[in-house]
């Protein structure tokens, strides 16, 4: 064990004592815990370990829903906490850990390791046609870790190691560098990836941690997640709207004063809580939920269904008054002041609506009058085991013993301390300026040597999946002259999707240019603003183009753009002008513009995915910056 290492692990004090708490908020979060508690006691099959997805949060009658492979990690995570907390006999928590690591090792169904999401909780037998999934498995497995480090019994310590050595992680990968997102017998593997940052922290640490003797992952797959970084108000954080992301895999993972070179992961998730408060306060006269002063934004029930509400930075933020206690309880490691009184709030202005056998119930509405009439087991169990983490560092304390985790982060190159997150300058590109301009026609005959902005999914991309920079890739070059802003894409592209007109055309195979002609930040949607792109035709014969923000295709169609395209089997060529008056700017020599190029890959077959050179959220939600067009001088 290396020195950093040792220092590390005698940095690894629980955050809080119980001495450390008012004795009022000992007892309420004692109660929380115990009702939250209640839900895997009362609900476990005994035979085989087995935990509903969920329950009907008033009644003790056991729960008709399919058995979570994931909540069966958060059960034996718990059990523990009862015993510590004088809720379960020792013994018998032992023997059903022990129960359940059998089932799971011989009976339970699974294909290399991996676990279906979902089960019959009376059969074990995979339900509902769910896949095999990754990142459930995971938090199974970090429950079975931990249980093996608190119990010290060689026959679970046994049965946790066998069920860890069966995973064959690599073959997850699917020859990529990252997890695939799921797979099933009847399709395959899912074309989507973990390959962005969010709870997958915890199953990349536990794959690359695995045994010698079982199926490991390399170290570098570390470095291929995706860390896009953004910021609402002054807080930073790594993007990644929904508040369970942030907060699942330190319900295991001692995290706290590490950093791995790009962030520190701990200081990452008290920003994101922050932030996530900090917007229910900034939309509190849009919603009364919020104006109560309820926040917490996560995956969670919602009036219309299950939803992945978020805050931002990030996209897909998705908000309708809608709050979840998991959300701001779970984080009471990393605002326990605040966490604290946003439970206290739910308990005593929504009472009996949202407190019930199993504690709170999933969410609340105060601007639809709704409350949710169950509890989900990936919730409650964070509450509790973070609550405790808060209370005692007992989840952590054990887990961070396990010489799988810490083998993994010493691999992955944890240190000790904490840094900033990387926050680089946008970059610049150096238009030229070419007297006369260029004509569109797609043969670059026009076009000077220069710089040129290279799009690759090694650097650029913002979501999706690519196969390398066949499957998508492009470089592109900007000039400039009095009239017009000069543009050519060469994009690689194996196959051209063009099936929609108009505003549906982001839809198909394109090139965007986002343009912020204020320099202000682009603001989504906004008309003194622009996002407008260029598909090709399959045969390149023609070229269709759209401006959301604008509503229209005006810009080919008033002569306000020209562009023409090229395509063959390998991608296409679009090269276009944009007339300086259309986007209301006057050029000069020495400016620049803020100025961002996109490109959006469709798959016949199955998702989506774009490279862009630069788009930033930045401060407020829908606002984002671009990268910098520099206009260059007249050489004469």
């Amino acid at each position: 064990m290396t020195a950093v290492w040792v220092a590390m692990m005698s940095c690894l004090c629980p955050l809080a004592r119980a001495a450390e708490i008012a004795p009022a908020d000992e007892e309420f979060l004692n109660e929380v815990q115990e009702r939250s508690f209640r839900f895997f006691r009362e609900q476990v099959n005994p035979y085989n370990g087995l935990v509903p997805d969920a329950a009907a949060h008033r009644d003790k009658g056991l729960s008709q829903a399919p058995a979570s492979i994931a909540g069966v990690g958060f059960a034996l995570t718990a059990y523990p906490v009862g015993v510590e907390r004088g809720w379960m006999d020792r013994g018998k928590a032992r023997e059903l850990t022990r129960r359940t690591l059998e089932f799971l090792l011989n009976d339970a169904p699974q294909h290399k390791g991996f676990f279906y999401h979902f089960l019959d909780p009376g059969t074990g037998r995979r339900v509902n046609n769910s896949e095999l999934s990754p990142i459930d498995t995971a938090l199974l497995l970090a429950g079975a870790l931990f249980a093996a480090e608190y119990y010290d019994d060689p026959g679970i310590r046994g049965l946790v190691k066998a069920i860890y050595e069966r995973i064959d992680f690599p073959w997850m990968l699917n020859g990529g560098r990252t997890f695939a997102l799921a797979w099933t017998p009847e399709t395959g593997f899912s074309r989507n990836r973990w390959d962005h940052f969010d709870e997958s922290l915890l199953l990349y640490v536990l794959a690359i941690g695995a045994p010698a003797s079982g199926h490991p992952l390399d170290p570098s797959v570390w470095k291929e997640i995706l860390r896009p970084a953004g910021s609402y108000r002054d807080y930073r954080v790594i993007q990644m709207p929904p508040l369970f992301t942030h907060q699942f895999p330190h319900v295991w993972l001692d995290l706290r004063n590490k950093h791995d070179g790009y962030a520190d992961y701990f200081r990452n998730s008290v920003n994101a809580t922050l932030a996530n408060k900090a917007f229910c306060e900034d939309n509190a006269g849009t919603y009364r939920t919020y104006a109560q002063g309820f926040w917490g934004l996560s995956a969670s029930d919602g009036p219309g269904g299950y939803k992945a509400y978020g805050a931002p930075p990030g996209w897909g933020v998705a908000h309708d008054g809608t709050i979840a206690p998991t959300a701001c309880g779970s984080s009471i490691v990393f605002t326990p002041k605040e966490s604290i009184a946003c439970l206290r709030l739910i308990r005593e202005k929504y009472g009996e609506k949202m407190w019930g056998r199993y504690g709170f119930a999933d969410a609340m509405n105060v601007d639809k009058n709704w409350a949710s009439d169950r509890v989900l087991a990936i919730d409650q169990g964070p509450l509790l085991l973070m609550i405790e983490n808060y209370r005692s560092g007992l989840v952590w304390d054990r887990m961070m013993k396990s010489p799988y985790v810490r083998s993994a982060f010493e691999k992955i190159g944890f240190r000790e301390g904490t840094m900033e997150l990387p926050w680089p300058d946008p970059p610049v590109y150096r238009a030229p300026y070419l007297a006369g301009g260029i004509k569109p026609d797609a043969m670059l005959k026009d076009w000077p040597a220069g710089d040129v902005i290279r799009l690759t999914p090694e650097a650029n991309t913002e979501y999706g999946t690519f196969g390398g920079p066949r499957d998508l890739s492009a470089k592109i070059r900007f000039a400039w002259d009095e009239q017009a802003l000069y543009f050519v894409a060469q994009v690689m592209d194996d196959e051209i999707v063009a099936k929609h007109s108009g505003k549906q055309l982001w839809r198909d195979d394109l090139l965007e240019l986002y343009v912020d002609p204020e320099g202000d930040g682009l603001f989504w949607e906004d008309a003194a603003d622009y996002q407008i792109g260029f598909r090709p035709s399959p045969d390149g014969s023609e070229v269709e183009s759209w401006s959301w923000f604008q509503g229209g295709e005006s810009f080919l169609k008033t002569g306000k753009a020209s562009a023409a395209s090229y395509a063959d089997g390998q991608g296409y060529i679009i090269e276009g002008a944009l007339r300086w008056d259309a986007l209301g700017i006057r050029p000069s020599a020495g400016s620049t513009v803020r100025l961002s190029p996109a490109v959006h890959d469709i798959e016949r077959k199955e998702g989506d995915g774009k490279l862009v050179w630069f788009f930033r959220n930045e401060g407020k939600p829908r606002r984002y910056t671009l990268g910098k067009i520099l206009l260059e001088k007249n050489p004469s």
